[in-house]
């Protein structure tokens, strides 16, 4: 379902003769997963997000962002700069409280994590990080993301 949503999200970008950024290559994806595991450990990171990256390599549209490969670890620059990944973990560490925390995404209104410390995906209000929603995997929280987008 995300995927058909990324494909809305083009569609509408085109009228505007605005492309999304180019899917990340599995060098970019192999060095960007080893720095992951370096720093978060082991599993952090669903496949369903390793897809995203190689159906779109962050995307922003709407006022919501998903987090893309840092740059450091891409071979090219991307159409959109989008924020990347490493990056957004570290403007909000901040608010992790009690729960380790794993950002993906956020928007005007919402955080979308992955709370390692209870294994579940979440939306967090911001900015009071608040639990606003838990899903299933990440693709559930990623076609709930972008549903809000498109309306």
């Amino acid at each position: 379902m995300w995927k058909e949503q990324i494909d809305q999200i083009s569609k509408i970008r085109g009228k505007r003769n605005r492309k999304l950024n180019a899917p990340a290559n599995e060098n970019e994806i192999s060095r960007f997963r080893k720095s992951v595991v370096e720093k978060f450990g082991e599993g952090i990171l669903p496949q369903q997000y390793f897809e995203f990256l190689r159906t779109v390599n962050g995307i922003e549209f709407n006022g919501l962002k998903i987090y893309g490969i840092d740059n450091n670890f891409l071979d090219s620059q991307p159409v959109n700069q989008v924020d990347s990944f490493f990056d957004a973990n570290e403007t909000w560490e901040s608010i992790k409280d009690e729960d380790e925390l794993i950002f993906f995404g956020d928007s005007d209104i919402a955080w979308y994590c992955f709370n390692a410390t209870k294994k579940s995906f979440v939306e967090l209000d911001k900015p009071s990080g608040e639990l606003m929603e838990t899903f299933n995997n990440f693709g559930a929280m990623l076609e709930s993301a972008f549903s809000v987008a498109l309306d």
